[in-house]
């Protein structure tokens, strides 16, 4: 965790918004130690959802979307036993760059022994002419339990033309007890090739995707998923597979963002029953 920030320091490091949220296990609940944020971040208060136990919050940007230059940064730390939701408030958009200096993102999250977190990130919006870095890091401590998804879109332009934004690069290395597990480098660049292409996005728009790490994770849960999902009536194409310690990976395509979250909503209220015995969530986006 940063030391404490100052708007002069978000000034200084063209940093648009920062957020830092802890959270604890108290005597009845999971609630936040700490919670804090500065520029054009916050966090709701506690909402909750389907049990009094655990909460759930929204990380809010408020300017509307990332601009030229704009870096946002998002410090996470659950501590020992505690267990939480969290969620965007709605896509991030990234608006046009025109000095190719990329808008920014970097979330770092901890989730310390017998922690749970379930992550659900709205997908990126990236507009014509922008460019667009995210790096995510975490790190997992013994017994402890990552639901996590994001994704992006094929962007907004004027005239309604597709993949208009100049570049999109996002990052995401998760490490259990200090040992990669997944180290995933997602770079698209529209005008170098045709991301609809097979091999890319085979004709879809959307993609998503969802990760599953806990030490309940095997070969037969990833059947009982596939078995699970075998049958979804949606426009998409997806697949499962397991990472060589303690999780899987779902990659999906489509072209309705609403398709995409049905899969990772499916899975995930699947994942909540089986390691939780918690009902199914509803974040009531869509």
């Amino acid at each position: 965790m940063r030391e404490k920030i100052t708007v002069d320091d978000l000034r200084q490091n063209n940093l648009a918004g920062y957020t830092e949220l802890i959270l604890k296990r108290f005597p009845r609940r999971t609630g936040a130690s700490k919670s804090y944020t500065v520029g054009a971040a916050k966090v709701s208060p506690a909402i909750y959802l389907d049990s009094d136990e655990i909460p759930c919050y929204y990380l809010i940007q408020l300017g509307g979307g990332y601009i030229e230059g704009e870096y946002y940064e998002n410090q996470i730390k659950l501590l020992k036993d505690s267990h939480s939701i969290l969620t965007t408030q709605a896509p991030n958009k990234v608006y046009k760059s025109e000095n190719d200096i990329p808008s920014k993102q970097y979330t770092k999250i901890e989730l310390e022994e017998n922690s749970n977190l379930e992550f659900i990130n709205d997908s990126v919006i990236l507009y014509k002419d922008a460019v667009y870095e995210q790096k995510t890091e975490i790190f997992l401590e013994e017994n402890s339990t990552l639901i996590y998804s994001d994704g992006i879109t094929a962007g907004w332009s004027p005239d309604g033309k597709l993949f208009q934004y100049t570049s999109a690069k996002m990052k995401t290395d998760i490490y259990l007890q200090g040992e990669p597990i997944y180290l995933d480098n997602l770079k698209i660049v529209p005008q170098n090739y045709d991301v609809q292409s097979f091999g890319v996005l085979e004709g879809y728009k959307n993609f998503g995707t969802m990760l599953v790490i806990s030490s309940k994770v095997d070969k037969e849960l990833v059947k009982k998923i596939k078995e699970l999902t075998k049958n979804l009536n949606l426009d998409v194409k997806f697949g499962i597979s397991l990472l060589e310690k303690n999780g899987f990976v779902v990659r999906i395509l489509g072209n309705l963002t609403q398709d995409i979250q049905k899969v990772i909503g499916t899975i995930h209220n699947f994942i909540r029953d089986e390691f939780f015995q918690l009902e199914s969530l509803d974040l009531r986006k869509y």
